[in-house]
């Protein structure tokens, strides 16, 4: 396991009841980052692995366990550390992205539907002809979100034979979701969207949205809310905007620009020439907590060094970029 990167991005503030906090999972390429977030949606801290793809999660008796799909595993998540424990290793099946708990098994998605002692032995597996991104108990029935853009409901009392039933069946807020979980009232899911900021959504069984916050990263998986966990727990530091290095730099025609906002915020992001004259913006409003990507092209400017500055909540970054024929 390892964990190459932690950083701490906002000051526990007004704690909200219980100290609950919302758990994210998203995924780009071949990183991967667990977020944990107040309950406003505002970043606490996460924690970023290379060649991880975690994918939708459950709690268990306080503990997060989550399901990682470029290995067939179910792990153990310490939120204070990031520190990874497995729980389940089945090396010899292809991937894990569905993950539910009924109060005795995990239960994990793939080809069929495996399920597993708490302790990551055996418990068997039933035949399952279904692609499914996210997976939930609800204390009687298991359900499912799969790549139909439907939340299907079974009843595996009967295990290893799997009923359906479709009459509790709904389509859920996005056809873009991934992950599903049951906090005892309501479902929740992530919309995983390459190139966008997506939602959280907290929804009913009829897939009306009853909660929503702007994800705070791009291509997320699953969401779930770990009780307590913010509760005692001391400031993990300030706020930090970040501009990451435009790639490529020097560039001809366009470059990346990546910037991270630590809280929803009103943005800019300007573009000025070595005279300190405003030549473009190319961000100028709302945008939520997390990653923001924007493309810009500056093929109709003079070759020469420019300045790129971000700001957002009264804070200000900048770095240099240069533009070369």
């Amino acid at each position: 396991m390892v964990v190459f990167f932690l950083v701490a991005l906002c000051a526990l503030a007004a704690a909200t009841a219980a100290g609950n906090a919302i758990v994210f999972t998203a995924n780009q390429e071949f990183l991967s980052r667990i977020y944990v977030l107040e309950m406003d949606g505002s970043v606490h801290h996460y924690f970023e692995y290379e060649f991880y793809r975690f994918c939708d999660m459950d709690v268990v008796q306080g503990e997060l366990y989550v399901a990682e799909a470029f290995a067939p595993r179910v792990l153990k998540v310490d939120l204070e550390t990031g520190d990874l424990d497995v729980i389940v290793d089945d090396w010899w099946l292809y991937y894990f992205y569905g993950l539910a708990f009924d109060g005795t098994y995990f239960y994990v998605d793939e080809w069929d539907l495996n399920r597993y002692e708490i302790d990551g032995s055996g418990g068997g597996m039933a035949s399952f002809d279904e692609t499914v991104y996210g997976a939930a108990w609800d204390g009687t029935h298991y359900w499912t979100l799969g790549d139909e853009d439907v939340v299907k409901c079974w009843d595996i009392s009967g295990w290893p034979a799997l009923v359906a039933v479709p009459d509790l069946d709904f389509t859920p807020p996005s056809p873009v979701c991934h992950g599903l979980w049951f906090d005892g009232e309501y479902f929740w899911s992530a919309e995983g969207v390459d190139g966008e900021l997506g939602y959280i959504y907290q929804f009913d069984d009829e897939g009306a949205v009853q909660r929503q916050w702007v994800a705070p990263a791009y291509a997320g998986w699953g969401a779930c809310v770990v009780d307590g966990y913010l509760t005692g727990i001391d400031p993990v530091g300030e706020a930090a905007l970040r501009l990451a290095p435009a790639s490529p730099n020097p560039f001809s025609s366009t470059t990346t620009l990546r910037f991270f906002v630590p809280r929803r915020s009103r943005v800019t992001l300007s573009i000025y020439n070595v005279a300190g004259q405003l030549v473009d913006t190319p961000v100028k409003g709302e945008l939520g907590p997390g990653d923001h990507v924007v493309e810009w092209d500056g093929s109709d400017l003079a070759s020469g060094v420019y300045l790129c500055r971000l700001s957002a909540g009264g804070e200000a970054v900048s770095g240099k970029i240069l533009r070369t024929k």
